[in-house]
């Protein structure tokens, strides 16, 4: 039994150069399949079109046949396809309907018609499955971007499909849940017999559990299965290679004035408690990173700094309380989510990076070198919504860079990124940082990253934020 493409002609625009043309390939599922390659070259893609998504709701299928047990997913009825193939996406927030952990996954069940008594049982061994079940009354919206993909992977192992379709199913979630949740999917394909198609940068999670490793480049897949051992070859090919440094090339830090000081902030979703006393100040000029494990609060700080969520404590920026004063100092402080295209007010991924810089007389040659750097030019007249999600990642912080902060906040500003796009994203938020006397802040779940290129790195456990030294992080 496998998943078919034929042929495959496919774009996303009726007369442009198509991102497909000619493409066949075949996935077993017999064998736990990892696509792997550059940023933007179609990998999400293939697999919208094996779950019948595209071209329902995006691109144009010029011509080719796309099979998944030798159905055409899109020509099947929603209850039908959800059984042959259930999909992740890389912002898994987008599929969510209902309000906590729980009902989601009921309301998915009663989607394939399972009867109400035996939904508990399902429920429990979902989240059994996926390490949430602390998470099992937890608002959705109040989860960290680690928290939702187990919670989307959870609803996937409930309805039990032929196929999973995993789009960078790890991007938010720590090496050490990453490699359990990994060693699950290989245990779910062993006793049920479920094929497994996933994209990814990172290999180092899959080593143990992929059969085949396939890098897609220029529309086709190479035809030799991808080795570890073989780093070179990997880099050239925009993979990240656990362990190898970025080789950061940046000035050296010279560090300014406090520009933002935690004193004993706190803060709870819910009866939950997620931050405790937190102490910690912040220079211009420097590079923080934040690591912790999925959930610990990394996204509840920023959220707490950006408004979005209240605290107790206090947040003080150039000496100022930021609830009283966080509407004066607009301008002053850059926030990149983990959904950036929930930040996008421009029409073009250019008039994003113009929206920043209203101000300069020499605003146009500032956003070609901006998106040069990034390698979004020739994307400079297409609407940010029409990016890939690493493609987004990318102008998110880049329209941060326009901005002339003094500081700038970044969560997780390189997840599904390939090693040359995370390169090109930190070389020039921290370039930025450093000749702009800005401080950065960003957290990640890439140690090496942090080690590379962090000044200081912080350790958020237990909900307090501990500074740790680089050798051990």
């Amino acid at each position: 039994m496998s998943i078919r493409f034929e042929d495959l002609q496919f774009g996303y625009t009726e007369k442009g150069k198509p991102l497909f043309s000619g493409f066949s390939a075949e996935f077993d599922s017999s064998r736990i399949t990892v696509l792997t390659g550059a940023s933007g070259c179609g990998k999400s893609s293939l697999l919208y079109l094996a779950a019948g998504i595209y071209p329902h709701h995006a691109g144009f299928l010029k011509g080719g046949r796309i099979t998944v047990e030798g159905a055409a997913p899109g020509s099947l009825s929603p209850r039908d396809r959800c059984r042959l193939v259930g999909m992740m996406f890389q912002n898994p927030e987008l599929q969510f309907c209902m309000d906590t952990v729980e009902n989601e996954l009921i309301f998915c069940l009663e989607n394939i018609g399972t009867p109400p008594e035996a939904m508990p049982a399902v429920i429990d061994q979902a989240l059994e499955f996926c390490q949430i079940r602390h998470l099992r009354k937890r608002a959705l919206l109040s989860l960290s971007g680690g928290e939702k993909q187990k919670a989307m992977l959870a609803c996937l192992t409930a309805l039990r499909p032929g196929w999973l379709l995993l789009d960078e199913p790890f991007a938010n979630i720590d090496s050490g849940s990453a490699l359990a949740i990994a060693e699950k999917l290989k245990e779910l394909h062993r006793k049920f017999g479920t094929g497994i198609l996933a994209v990814d940068h990172r290999l180092d999670h899959w080593l143990a559990a992929a059969d085949e490793i396939r890098i897609l480049e220029d529309g086709s897949l190479l035809p030799e299965t991808v080795s570890i051992s073989k780093p070179e070859f990997l880099e050239d090919h925009g993979i990240i290679v656990p362990g190898r440094s970025y080789r950061p090339d940046l000035p050296p830090p010279e560090a300014g004035e406090t520009v933002l000081e935690l004193k004993g902030l706190s803060l709870s979703h819910g009866k939950t408690r997620i931050l405790e006393d937190i102490s910690a100040s912040f220079r211009r000029g420097l590079i923080y990173a934040v690591l912790g494990e999925s959930g610990c609060g990394k996204s509840s700080l920023f959220g707490a700094l950006s408004g979005l969520y209240k605290y107790r404590g206090s947040a003080l920026f150039g000496g100022k309380e930021l609830r009283k004063a966080r509407k004066k100092l607009a301008g002053q402080m850059g926030f990149v989510t983990q959904n950036p295209q929930d930040q996008f007010v421009g029409g073009t991924v250019r008039q994003e990076i113009l929206a920043g810089l209203k101000k300069n007389p020499d605003a146009l040659r500032i956003s070609e070198e901006i998106l040069r750097g990034i390698r979004l030019w020739r994307y400079r007249d297409v609407s940010p919504y029409l990016l890939s999600q690493g493609q987004q990642r990318r102008l998110g912080a880049a329209a941060l860079m326009a901005c002339g902060c003094r500081l700038l906040v970044c969560d997780e500003p390189t997840y599904a990124q390939d090693r040359r796009s995370t390169t090109a994203i930190m070389d020039t938020l921290c370039r930025q940082a450093r000749e702009r006397q800005a401080a950065l802040i960003f957290s990640t779940h890439d140690a090496q990253l942090a080690k590379d290129y962090a000044d200081v790195i912080w350790k958020l456990e237990g909900g307090v934020l501990h500074a740790c030294s680089q050798p051990g992080l």
